[in-house]
């Protein structure tokens, strides 16, 4: 044996050697490549030259060529830098990182950014190859300066370790000074709790296709069967080698979905409001559904139908990445959509079955539909299919919904991941709520914000919509299933789990909020609208801490929305003009979110005492007077910008302290009506509340490399009786108003997203 393998080895040595020789070029074919890629240099810079440089020359021109040909050698300097040290290293050593750094980069990019999986990677591989070579050498008997080597290496290599634990285990400053202590304080509406439980004794059922191989509730512990549907035209993914694999365990393949899902139920006659939930991408073997149990139980008593439907077959599995150039990408949130309508599809005909045991127990005209990440997208993408008589991708699938969704809610949704035709999902007189936190290390940017903001209200029907930014909240808390982080395993400790809320303080705002929303909607309890509007009218069913919501509706008279032309001078209302004075910025621009566009266009504004005094923002409505009532309301939307509020290229005489620089303070205004004869009354913001700083979410660990952005644009709804003014100055004419202006006079300086203004009626 031991002879066979000396044959073995040696017989693989003179393969390796022949290989060596066969493939390793001559002096001459280097000599040629070397001239080649000389030439090439050449051939390029003088390109350059003579496109560039030469028509028109001058001798900046010359000089810019200088400049480049210098930085390009200072870069090939670098490389032949970099090969030089990757030489000095053993050949096992230079294998051994070769592999393990570009993997070890490959997952921190699901924990860190682009720049933070590569520091991070590079101080992970050295910080640890080096602890442990020096850990052998110092422990190694021989040579007296082995060891003394080695203990500094393994110095060096701690010291790297260390400065990475300092990233995870530090305890940097509250991101949000401003609102370190904040609690929710006002008047609570006089409404029963939406958040506690209602009087109904709940039932629990499932029912599915009876052949699920890991899910006897869907199989043959199901109370009742339901028919599979074909979504192989929707699903792009389940293909190839990854498609036969997902086929392969699960038992069923695009062409026979099953239709299943959990049930809590009101004992009672009926009929009752039906809600669908469904979750969105995780491990497709670690299921999913479950995890909305805890609003199961709560609507049901509420009398609600709840439905947590299982797509779990739809999730992504590392076993997809066996089939990398034909994985399972982000094409899928179609189907997850369309399977939704599939499911009412099913109800529908369960409801007028006499044989069904929910026979004439489902109200088919209050229906309700809500989704989580994934499914958050997949909510509007069946809200937008609901409408449509065939798929707008493929016309040869033809669709029969024409559902009465009367609800329509996200929990921190991604948004663009499916486009019909290349275009975002639109909605149009939906009644729409979505709600994120600030500490979301998954969809770490407010997505849900653009899908709000394409939510068209036409008054042709009475609609809104809303959403809820919760400071502090994460992900996955949303379902008990999921765990507490955002990451996952591995990379869990390189979440920033100290700021988040406790589990149950972020389920009991979703409770309350989600409850609230489709009582409004469903069972036309409207006194839980207000809420929607402003957080603090909840306060005594909410957990302290910061909320900012947003909201519209079509009872509403549009002043200005800035998405209805290029000029920003003019407004909603015919005939208006805008005017500003003394503004240091003023502009209207598209709103950028950390990893997406909101959909909506803003009226950017800033001013500053360095630059001008006396700033302000007017819009002058023009001929036709704008009337308003004492019932009724001044609103708009509006948040810290996030920009400089000096103007390009301008230099303050003076520096602000090092206390201004650190800490942003809450903004504050006057806001000024006036009407057709120049009577005035005025209000400040804070009447209101203060417009608070961008909420910072630190999501990861170390952020100091993580380089990722902390902050966005998120819209806070401001909202100002018309009462309030009339009190301010009774002798104002409110069914004559002819002028709003925003005087900055309360904070020296500041710069703002303005949207959405206008008068709110029946309040």
């Amino acid at each position: 044996m031991a002879r066979l393998v000396s044959k073995v080895g040696a017989g693989v040595r003179r393969a390796r050697h022949w290989l060596a020789h066969a493939c390793t070029p001559s002096t001459e074919a280097w000599k040629a490549s070397t001239w080649a890629l000389g030439g090439l240099w050449l051939f390029l810079l003088g390109s350059l030259l003579v496109h560039d440089v030469l028509p028109q020359f001058t001798l900046g021109k010359a000089l810019a060529l200088l400049v480049i040909a210098g930085a390009l050698a200072i870069a090939a300097l670098g490389v032949l830098l970099l090969a030089r040290v990757l030489m000095l290293l053993r050949p096992g050593y230079r294998v051994a990182l070769a592999l393990a750094l570009p993997l070890l980069t490959l997952l921190l990019l699901t924990a860190w950014s682009a720049k933070g999986a590569a520091i991070g990677g590079a101080l992970l591989v050295i910080g640890l190859s080096l602890a442990a070579g020096g850990t052998a050498g110092a422990l190694r008997k021989g040579r007296s300066s082995r060891p003394i080597a080695a203990w500094i290496a393994l110095g060096v290599g701690i010291s790297a370790l260390v400065v990475l634990m300092v990233g995870v285990l530090h305890r940097p400053e509250d991101p949000n000074p401003t609102l370190a202590g904040y609690q929710l304080a006002g008047r609570t509406l006089d409404m029963a709790d939406p958040g506690r439980p209602g009087p109904f004794k709940v039932v629990i059922y499932t029912y599915g296709g009876g052949a699920d191989r890991y899910r006897p509730e869907f199989a043959a512990k199901a109370n009742w069967r339901s028919l599979p549907v074909d979504g192989s035209k929707l699903d792009a993914d389940w293909k190839g080698l990854g498609g036969m694999l997902r086929t392969a365990y699960w038992g069923f393949g695009p062409k026979a979905f099953p239709v299943q899902g959990r049930v809590w139920a009101p004992q009672g006659a009926g009929p009752f409001p039906l809600v669908l939930i469904v979750h969105g991408n995780h491990d497709m073997e670690d299921f999913s559904d479950p995890g909305y149990a805890y609003l199961g139980d709560l609507l049901a008593s509420q009398g609600f139908i709840l439905v947590s439907v299982d797509e779990n077959f739809l999730n992504s599995s590392l076993s997809d990445m066996v089939d990398p150039i034909n994985g399972r990408g982000r094409k899928e949130n179609d189907a997850r959509g369309w399977l939704l309508l599939e499911h009412l599809v099913q109800w529908r005909g369960w409801n007028a079955d006499p044989a069904h045991p929910f026979y004439r127990k489902v109200d088919m005209d209050r229906i309700g539909i809500i989704g989580h990440s994934r499914g958050g997208e997949a909510v509007a993408v069946a809200a937008a299919f609901n409408k449509l008589s065939h798929d707008p991708d493929d016309a040869t699938l033809p669709f029969n919904y024409g559902f009465k969704l009367g609800a329509v809610a996200a929990i921190a949704p991604v948004d663009g991941q499916y486009k019909a035709r290349d275009r975002p999902t639109p909605l149009k007189d939906v009644n729409y709520f979505v709600i994120h936190g600030s500490l979301d290390g998954d969809v770490t940017s407010f997505m849900g914000s653009s899908q709000h903001a394409r939510d068209a209200l036409t008054g042709e029907v009475p609609a809104f919509k809303s959403s809820l930014y919760v400071k502090d909240a994460n992900h996955n808390q949303f379902n008990t299933t999921w765990g507490g982080n955002d990451l996952g395993l591995p990379w869990t400790v390189l979440s920033n789990e100290r700021a988040l809320l406790r589990p149950g303080d972020q389920r009991q705002i979703a409770e309350v909020y989600l409850s609230a929303f489709l009582q409004t909607t469903l069972m036309g309890r409207t006194g839980y609208k207000p809420l929607f509007q402003d957080p603090r009218r909840g306060a005594a069913w909410l957990p302290k801490g910061y909320l900012a919501a947003n909201y519209a509706d079509s009872a509403t008279a549009w002043i200005a929305t800035f998405d209805e032309d290029l000029d920003p001078g003019t407004a909603a209302v015919a005939g208006a003009r805008i005017t500003g004075r003394n503004l240091s910025v003023w502009r209207e621009a598209d709103v950028k979110l950390k990893a997406n566009p909101m959909d909506t266009q803003v009226a950017l504004i800033g001013w500053d005492e360095r630059v001008h005094a006396g700033a302000s923002y007017a819009i002058d409505l023009g001929p036709s007077a704008g009337a308003a009532s004492l019932d009724g309301a001044l609103v708009f939307s509006a948040a810290e910008a996030g920009i400089d509020s000096l103007p390009e290229g301008f230099k303050p005489k003076t520096k602000p302290d090092k206390k201004s620089r650190t800490k942003a303070q809450p903004l504050d205004w006057t806001i000024v009506l006036v009407d057709a004869k120049g009577m005035q009354a005025r209000l400040p913001l804070s009447y209101d509340q203060v417009l608070y700083p961008q909420i910072k979410g630190q999501t990861r660990a170390f952020p100091e490399i993580d380089g990722a952005k902390q902050s966005e644009v998120v819209l806070r709804r401001f909202h100002l009786p018309m009462a309030a003014f009339a009190k301010a100055n009774p002798k104002l004419e409110l069914g004559a108003l002819k002028t709003l202006r925003f005087d900055f006079d309360r904070s020296k300086r500041g710069a703002i997203a303005l949207d959405d203004v206008g008068i709110a009626r029946g309040e």
